[in-house]
């Protein structure tokens, strides 16, 4: 009997070892399905976040687009007012089929002789008064382009090609943009010559030519410079210059200089 009990108390503490075991790898399979779920609800979590601040974001573009179009709006209202008389003339047009662009084109004889590159004293005028009015509106470029026709230069115009004649009016123009009423930052501005290659009409007549011979002011939302580039961007303080203590209890006398 004695031996019969034994036996009962050894398989008895097999059992009770094996149930031991058992239990600790239930616990060990639980502890990892836990983990696994925290990793998946933290996971779900930085995606809800994610989504959150993507339908935020695209919202404030949204409502900045919008901003931005008012303001574009508002300079078209104020350039019909300032111009009447060019546009009953048929010298200046405004292209609002672009959503995110305002461009005013003007033709060349409110600008240049014909062949040149500078700018008439009415021309520097017309540009004054235009210039001020898209200054005015923040956070857009202006993009000045200039086409020609399809004729040749003039002989003794010293303007060589078309090219270089576009390229040197959109140029003239822009320096005149940087200059009072408009003071234009040169960071808002570029300069495109076209020469004929982009006409609006096509050139088989010469009032068609005379319609390609013209000036495009394009005024848009300036793009966000890449991170990379506003870091390098960002102004870096002046140096901390250690200041000397006085020696020898002496006072210091201010100097009269400055």
């Amino acid at each position: 009997m004695a031996s019969t009990s034994i036996s009962a108390l050894l398989e008895r503490n097999t059992e009770l070892e094996q149930g031991t075991l058992e239990s600790e790898a239930r616990v060990a399979e639980l502890q990892v399905l836990r983990a696994s779920m925290e990793r998946r609800l933290r996971q779900l979590d930085q995606q809800q976040t994610g989504t959150t601040a993507q339908r935020e974001s695209e919202a404030r573009k949204i409502r900045e687009a919008d901003v931005q179009a008012a303001q574009r709006e508002a300079a078209r209202v104020k350039l019909e007012a300032r111009l009447k008389n060019e546009l009953a003339q048929g010298d200046i047009w405004f292209d609002t089929t672009r959503p995110d662009a305002l461009r005013v084109e003007l033709s060349e004889r409110l600008l240049f002789e014909p062949g040149q590159s500078s700018l008439t004293a009415q021309g520097v005028e017309e540009l004054g008064r235009i210039g001020a009015v898209l200054a005015a509106v923040e956070g857009h470029a202006v993009e000045v382009s200039s086409h020609t026709d399809d004729l040749p230069a003039a002989s003794g115009t010293g303007v060589g090609t078309s090219w270089e004649l576009s390229s040197a009016r959109a140029t003239a123009i822009v320096r005149v943009l940087m200059e009072p009423p408009a003071r234009i930052v040169p960071e808002r501005l570029s300069a495109i010559g076209h020469a004929s290659f982009r006409p609006e009409v096509p050139m088989d007549s010469p009032q068609n030519r005379q319609r390609n011979r013209r000036v495009e002011l394009t005024l848009s939302p300036m793009p966000v410079p890449p991170a990379s580039l506003l870091a390098t961007l960002e102004p870096t303080p002046p140096p901390l210059v250690p200041v000397k203590a006085a020696s020898g209890g002496k006072s210091s006398k201010k100097s009269g200089r400055r």
